[in-house]
């Protein structure tokens, strides 16, 4: 039986967010993670090789489950899930996308920002929501206070946008938050300098991090 993507999601708890500019960099990244028990990474969609990264982790990598973020259109999505994208993510809300997802069988994550906003996604029948940028937003306070109206809607969230190691449990302390998506996991940095000895570390420490946090 195929696990749906909030199950997954549920395991793996952070969501690598990550943008490339090369295959060789978002190969061993991809390698890193499965490596360090990390089963999940957004690739976003924006750069030229996004497109092609995605292609080669999902053939190299069939166990890593492999997203496409910053999907703004219908064309982007179509682009993904032909590229062997299992799921979609995106920073903002576009019903067309919603509902070609939809249509096409790939799982789509939407971005919200306001009550209004979370209140279309649920009427369109989102069932996992970004929220997006979360810190900014005001953090694990903003989110409770956004969702409070909600209280009897059945959803899960997963924020994302400035989010780290010494912030992330006060997100978990959300009951409806499944995972969180991190740029930090795969710091961009180290990535462009392939300093991947580094990045393992790193993921190394995140997955015990998780793991704390029971």
């Amino acid at each position: 039986m195929t696990a749906s993507l909030a199950e997954i999601l549920r395991t793996a708890r952070v969501v690598p967010v990550a943008v490339f500019e090369d295959l060789n960099a978002a190969l061993e990244t991809a390698a890193v993670l499965v490596r360090g028990s990390l089963p999940v990474i957004e690739i976003t969609l924006r750069t030229k090789a996004a497109l092609d990264c995605i292609r080669a982790v999902s053939d190299k990598f069939p166990d890593l489950q492999t997203g496409a973020g910053s999907v703004l259109s219908v064309e982007a999505l179509d682009d993904a899930h032909k590229a062997g994208a299992r799921f979609a993510v995106a920073p903002c809300l576009d019903p067309d996308v919603v509902r070609h997802a939809r249509e096409i069988g790939i799982p789509f994550v939407p971005g919200v920002a306001t009550p209004s906003e979370l209140n279309c996604a649920l009427k369109l029948g989102c069932e996992i929501i970004k929220i997006f940028p979360a810190e900014d937003l005001g953090g694990p306070a903003y989110i409770n206070a956004l969702t409070a109206p909600f209280k009897l809607k059945e959803f899960s969230l997963i924020p994302t946008g400035g989010i780290n190691e010494k912030n992330i449990g006060g997100y978990f302390s959300i009951p409806r938050v499944i995972a969180c998506g991190a740029s930090y996991v795969v710091d961009s940095r180290l990535v462009e300098k392939g300093d991947f000895a580094s990045l393992a570390d790193r993921v190394r420490s995140i997955s015990s991090g998780l793991r704390a946090l029971g």
